[in-house]
């Protein structure tokens, strides 16, 4: 297992990048630190001598930055095979090529927000969220490596959560966290209703993954951002998971995207796996 962990060395980044080591030392995965220089303007070809020695100039200060990163998560975790890559061009274009190549998760910080009705559209990890093919773990600004006891995911249903749980239920053997998968229900729908649904699709994970110590709930709120809120305290959930699909440019002008938007309103890790757009369909 290989973690990309992308950093522009900000407070976030740096949050980040402490909680890929500290995850990676307790899985035995490998890290890759990126840092992708954006030329002046944005232009990926520099012009001119000036902007050629700026971005010299600013490949050889993260040079120096991830060196010393290297050395002080090296001397925390004695074994840890870490490495760092330096990449310029578009910040988002960059993470994602190079994690398509060389990773299996990417991490990256968040910016803090006070619930998950706001969101920092402008964010690369956003951006990244939405493009990647690659699973995403966004860390918020202020959280801190916890060893996993509860897992919580949640579902719709869908043909590709139960295949997301299948990578997922690795992840959870590893720290032999229970897995909790969760429904929410919203308007005049009744939770009692999606009870035979949600534990028909407990069995189908249980028999596809193999991993017994799984459960599921279900939650009524008004909005499911809300209800995600709701589930993570009452079940003192470590990592929250979920299953999202690229959207077309309608749904984006029109739509939020509801993984992107918890990304910066939870205050425990969360977990993306991008779905199989042939999978997309319910499982029941």
């Amino acid at each position: 297992m290989k973690y990309l962990v992308p950093t522009d060395f900000s407070g976030n980044a740096k949050n980040a990048v402490e909680y890929a080591a500290a995850l990676a030392n307790a899985t035995q995965a490998e890290l890759i630190y990126l840092h992708v220089v954006t030329p002046i303007g944005n232009d990926i070809h520099p012009r001119g001598n000036l902007e050629a020695e700026v971005v010299k100039a600013k490949r050889a200060d993260a040079k120096t930055h991830l060196e010393n990163i290297l050395i002080k998560i090296q001397n925390a975790y004695k074994g840890l095979i870490s490495d760092f890559l330096i990449r310029t061009g578009d910040s988002v274009e960059e993470i994602i090529k190079t994690a398509q190549n060389k990773a299996d998760i990417i991490i990256m910080g968040t910016h803090g927000a006070s619930g998950v009705k706001k969101f920092f559209f402008g964010s690369n990890t956003a951006s990244v969220i939405e493009e990647s093919t690659i699973p995403v773990m966004a860390i918020p600004e202020h959280c801190a490596f916890v060893t996993p006891k509860k897992i919580v995911f949640a579902t719709d249903y869908y043909v590709s959560d139960l295949l997301a749980l299948v990578p997922l239920s690795e992840i959870a053997k590893t720290f032999n966290a229970e897995i909790c998968i969760v429904h929410i229900v919203v308007g005049d729908v009744k939770p009692e209703a999606e009870s035979p649904a949600l534990n028909n699709f407990l069995n189908s994970v249980i028999k596809t993954t193999g991993y017994t110590k799984t459960s599921c709930r279900v939650y009524k709120h008004e909005t499911i951002e809300k209800g995600i809120d709701l589930v993570i305290k009452e079940e003192e959930a470590d990592i929250l998971a979920v299953s999202t699909r690229k959207r077309n440019p309608l749904e984006k002008l029109f739509n939020k995207s509801t993984s992107k938007e918890l990304s910066f309103g939870s205050k425990i890790p969360l977990l993306i796996f991008r779905v199989d757009e042939s999978k997309s369909e319910p499982l029941f």
